[in-house]
């Protein structure tokens, strides 16, 4: 018989385990509970959701406020209304903790993207879609004080984002490595060049612009909408070949049900750390 795994919370790590053959599988447990005590556990449930919201809520304001590297968890926890142990039956490390903030700003982005698909096919095309997300970085208040006020913050979050939801960013990688695939099979993009080059070349242009707002001083910075604009002419003079309408629309349907899924990964991960 094949032994089923379950999480152990720690307050620095999350580990996976096998329970002791004796113990009873979760389905028999679930047949055997009477209807009190399946509404009990719901609620159970359901309570823990609210609070690893409330949680993720007080984590975003303090973020927005102060700055990612001022707050402690600690600081999160009096602003939840919660002990700080609490914090860590949902969230095993502070970068644990922001990183599922910036998981429900990145959820939010990508149900915006595929509503926007469906009805404008012509912003699948990279200097549509790209500039998109970099003005989303801007008027997204979690995400622009997280990777846009201060420098160090990006390469925290995303070392640790490779340790904590490593899969969730492959699945993202194979994403957008589908979605440049589809680009180039219409004729949309150039293919004189090997498609991870073309997939470097659109990702260097976007960070530079995103990251090189911190390096400078404010008064040398232009507004967020000529940056965006600047973005979108450099990327459809460097990568984009055709705007063809019949080849925008197939590829905006195809890319939107890529999109989705990883929305639905996205929803996934999240309802997965509300319920520990």
């Amino acid at each position: 018989m094949t032994r089923k795994t379950h999480l152990v919370i720690q307050s620095e790590r999350i580990s996976i385990v096998a329970p002791e053959p004796s113990e009873p599988s979760t389905s028999s447990r679930s047949s055997s509970r009477s209807p009190s005590e399946a509404s009990s556990s719901e609620a159970s449930t359901s309570e823990r959701e609210r609070r690893a919201e409330r949680i993720l809520d007080a984590a975003g304001e303090l973020l927005v406020a102060w700055g990612y590297g001022r707050v402690t968890v600690d600081d999160v926890a009096r602003r939840a209304g919660v002990g700080k142990g609490t914090i860590y039956l949902h969230f095993s490390t502070k970068e644990g903790l922001f990183l599922s903030v910036l998981m429900r700003a990145q959820r939010r982005l990508m149900a915006n993207l595929v509503d926007l698909l469906r009805r404008e096919p012509v912003t699948v095309m990279p200097g549509e879609l790209i500039p998109h997300i970099y003005r989303w970085a801007h008027e997204e208040p979690v995400v622009r004080a997280a990777l846009l006020g201060d420098p160090e913050t990006l390469g925290v979050l995303a070392r640790s984002s490779a340790e904590l939801v490593g899969e969730l960013i492959a699945e993202r990688l194979r994403v957008m490595e589908a979605y440049l695939t589809l680009l180039r099979e219409h004729g949309l993009v150039r293919t004189d060049q090997p498609p991870e080059v073309v997939r470097y070349s659109l990702v260097s242009i976007f960070v530079g612009y995103l990251t090189t707002e911190s390096m400078m001083p404010a008064e040398a910075r232009p507004d967020v909408a000529a940056c965006a604009d600047a973005l979108a002419d450099v990327i459809r003079s460097s990568i984009e070949t055709s705007r063809a309408p019949e080849a925008t629309r197939a590829v905006a349907t195809l890319a939107a049900e890529l999109f989705d899924r990883l929305l639905g990964l996205l929803d996934k991960e999240i309802r997965r750390r509300q319920s520990i």
